[in-house]
């Protein structure tokens, strides 16, 4: 199956080492004698939506600043299908085609677009609002589909019926910050 993914930047080996050092003390707890077993590549659909937002000049701004006009911007946030959160994006990543990929190694999105483009709205207006001010206007212009690919590394055995202890690593190097 072709998928529209953003690339894959980290190598399995790269993943397996970063995994091994994430929560060493945790894993030490839980995961007690289980060594890292198996590495997998998977890849979670995610939604690419974008906004245009429209703000109206405040009352200060008409007096001091002279502003009349409404001012518009267009800004992408990224929303994530399998647990429906929402980060900015601030520099477009690459999309590219892959090939070939086994329909195992997707998962696709659990909630519905709806759900996911309000959520990305709501985060849309807590930020601009806190650096504008105001209450904008915010319209959705395009929602994509694209696939976020993992390496998921797996402690100890994975069998059917038994716990199984996974770190996922994103494969596309990027990171989600929280200032939210």
């Amino acid at each position: 199956m072709d998928i529209r993914a953003f690339p894959i930047r980290i190598e399995k080996e790269e993943a397996g080492k970063m995994a091994e050092e994430r929560g060493r003390f945790l894993r030490k707890i839980f995961c007690r004698g289980k060594s890292l077993s198996e590495i997998r590549l998977h890849f979670i659909e995610c939604k690419l939506i974008t906004y245009e937002i429209t703000h109206k000049p405040n009352i200060l701004d008409k007096l001091f600043a002279r502003k009349t006009g409404n001012s518009k911007q267009k800004i992408t946030m990224l929303a994530d299908g399998s647990n429906s959160s929402v980060a900015w994006v601030d520099t477009m990543p690459d999309v590219v085609t892959l090939a070939d990929v086994h329909e195992d190694q997707i998962q696709y999105s659990d909630k519905d677009e709806k759900t996911l483009v309000n959520r990305g709205r709501s985060v849309a207006l807590k930020v601009v609002h806190r650096h504008v001010g105001g209450i904008p206007e915010i319209r959705t212009v395009l929602v994509e589909s694209v696939f976020r690919p993992y390496w998921v590394a797996f402690f100890g055995e994975v069998a059917d019926g038994k716990k199984v202890y996974y770190s996922p690593i994103a494969a596309d190097g990027c990171k989600i910050n929280k200032t939210i």
